[in-house]
């Protein structure tokens, strides 16, 4: 159950801890998936507290703009999404984006997910034209990766 996966995760991170020391990249993995056992337990607070310290430990690692840190980047605006601060996610999303593009390219079916997001945030805070904008891009890296008549596509539209 979620309940034990979490305990699970919360000892695990504390044996990690000791033994690699707070900034490991195997610290890092654990509070992710910490992050995402309260998630699933209903609590977007802690969920936030420990992506966020998960994304610290990877940008000291990685640095600023790799592929992993767009990653956790993605997540955590997700869970301030889920905060209702949408102009956090905003921005975070859009740090995200920059680092797919320049990573995998602007017609990589990562920037696509990205820009799907991105879509509903501005949607969210009332901007429909760049809504659209950014569906219309996403809409166009679907079709070309999985082809037109695709179940990815269908869900963009």
């Amino acid at each position: 159950d979620q309940h034990t996966k979490r305990e699970m995760l919360e000892r695990s991170l504390e044996i990690k801890e000791k033994h690699y020391g707070p900034e490991h990249l195997e610290v890092a993995t654990t509070l992710h998936n910490l992050a995402n056992a309260h998630g699933d337990l209903g609590d977007p607070h802690t969920k936030r507290e420990m992506l966020q310290r998960a994304l610290e430990v990877l940008e000291k690692h990685y640095g600023p703009d790799h592929f992993v840190v767009a990653r956790t980047l993605h997540n955590l605006a997700t869970a301030h999404g889920d905060l209702g601060d949408q102009h956090t996610m905003l921005e975070m999303l859009l740090r995200a984006l920059k680092i797919h593009e320049k990573h995998y390219g602007h017609e990589h079916v990562e920037v696509a997910i990205t820009l799907t997001n991105l879509a509903i945030v501005h949607a969210s805070l009332g901007d429909l034209h760049t809504a659209r904008e950014m569906l219309q891009r996403s809409l166009k890296i679907g079709e070309k990766h999985y082809g037109p008549e695709n179940f990815q596509v269908a869900v963009t539209l």
